[in-house]
């Protein structure tokens, strides 16, 4: 089990079981390709690889997961399809970058509230033109935005690194899905608002996936793995698995 755990890379064309399908291109042309086990009418997306290069332990990682659940499909509930997109950043997996190849963000071009032309990167730095000359400018954004909302997943789960945290709401469902993660997966939950403080980073992520998705009333959490080269497969497996424990039983 474990040897099978932790042999995370690997071609995904030797897999027959999972369906995949290429839900849009990168500007360097390779296909951002989704994989989907089940065919359940809740959808819960595990996403990979948005930071490319510097992240590429969470492509490792998804990957994984998806050599996991394809050689146990019986763990893919009935009722759920889980769909699977390990690299959502191919030109900066490809390029060693965090950007997209026209030097946007991945993380700071999404269409929330607080989307900024100019914003800081994951090391605190502010760069000019980072979140793109408008929202959801970048085909990669376009692409994954287009499919989230005509597939309105029940969960997402984006990883990146590293923090050894995560984010997600606290209410409702979305809290209930998300507390199920943080309880399996041993994840530090840090609470908003304590102390003055509400999130671990020393920035203000602006234009962020995971801000979108609250605002358009998707339930996520953000997961950064603890280390640049560490993939945490296990715990991050019995946090999928609760996820889908969780939804499973509430019918």
């Amino acid at each position: 089990m474990v040897v099978a755990l932790l042999r995370v890379m690997f071609s995904p064309t030797a897999l027959a079981d999972p369906q995949s399908t290429a839900i849009g291109t990168s500007q360097d042309g390779a296909p951002l390709t989704l994989y989907a086990l089940g065919d359940g009418p809740k959808h819960v997306l595990l996403l990979g690889g948005q930071h490319g290069g510097p992240e590429e332990n969470t492509v490792e990682l998804v990957n994984g997961l998806l050599e996991y659940f394809t050689d146990n499909p019986a763990q893919v509930p009935a009722a759920i399809e889980l769909d699977i997109l390990p690299v959502a950043n191919p030109d900066g997996l490809a390029r060693g970058s965090r950007q997209f190849a026209d030097g946007v963000d991945p993380d700071r071009n999404w269409g929330g509230s607080d989307w900024k032309t100019d914003a800081f990167d994951s090391n605190a730095v502010f760069r000019t033109g980072l979140g793109g000359p408008e929202p959801f400018s970048a085909p990669e954004t376009q692409a994954l935005a287009n499919w989230v909302l005509a597939t309105r997943p029940a969960f997402i789960v984006n990883y990146h690194s590293a923090g050894g945290f995560m984010f997600g709401a606290r209410d409702g469902v979305a809290g209930d899905l998300s507390n199920a993660y943080a309880q399996a997966s041993g994840y530090w939950w840090p609470q908003p608002g304590v102390g003055g403080q509400r999130s671990p980073l020393p920035y203000a992520a602006s234009g962020s996936m995971n801000v979108w998705l609250r605002e358009t009333g998707i339930a996520a959490i953000l997961v950064e793995l603890t280390t640049p080269r560490s993939t945490e497969v296990e715990r991050n497996l019995a946090g999928v698995q609760a996820v889908l424990s969780e939804l499973a039983g509430a019918g």
